[in-house]
């Protein structure tokens, strides 16, 4: 849990955040792949890009429930939710739409992974999601796998964060040496 609250955590979610307000993006319902405990990327969505509803998937178990204790404000105010799912293997056609019916149709307006080294490409996650063709994708990554096993898909650049995701259309592209030392990188587009 110390690891979700670090100084270079933080900054490379605001720096996500900085962009997208530069970029004008507001976002409907985002999609987060792989949040964690979404406690600071709800808040910078919600607070100050101007999302309306955040959806957090999260394939650990206990990540999930204590995302809530996280986001409870977010969540009693009907703007954020968590559900299990493994997002690389199903899915998320079928998802319960925020009425809550099931519907192959659920659209989210952006996507967001911060943690795409710990993920397969994005491109897998594109094909098995054909209906989020449209949707903003905004990735981040890094080339960091030092002491980091569970850092499976590690990238050198951005271009190669957007060969993996196969974006057409990039909107942004940036990379930061963080605190830590570890470089960042940020693709933002289609």
């Amino acid at each position: 849990m110390i690891e979700s609250m670090n100084s270079s955590q933080v900054e490379g979610k605001v720096w996500l955040g900085k962009e997208l307000i530069k970029l004008q993006v507001v976002p409907e319902h985002v999609a987060l792949l792989g949040g964690w405990y979404a406690h600071y990327m709800t808040s910078i969505l919600i607070d100050n890009v101007g999302a309306k509803f955040v959806t957090n998937f999260e394939i650990d178990h206990d990540a999930h429930y204590i995302s809530f204790k996280y986001n409870r404000r977010y969540k009693e105010k009907e703007q954020y939710r968590s559900m299990r799912r493994d997002i690389m293997l199903k899915s998320l056609k079928g998802v319960l739409n925020l009425e809550g019916e099931k519907t192959d149709e659920q659209t989210y307006d952006v996507v967001v992974n911060t943690s795409c080294e710990h993920m397969y490409p994005m491109w897998k996650f594109r094909e098995i999601n054909p209906q989020l063709q449209d949707s903003l994708l905004v990735l981040q990554s890094t080339n960091y796998t030092r002491n980091c096993p569970d850092h499976i898909n590690p990238v050198e650049s951005e271009e190669e964060l957007i060969d993996q995701a196969r974006l057409l259309e990039v909107w942004y592209s940036g990379k930061k040496i963080l605190e830590n030392k570890m470089t960042r990188f940020l693709v933002i587009g289609k």
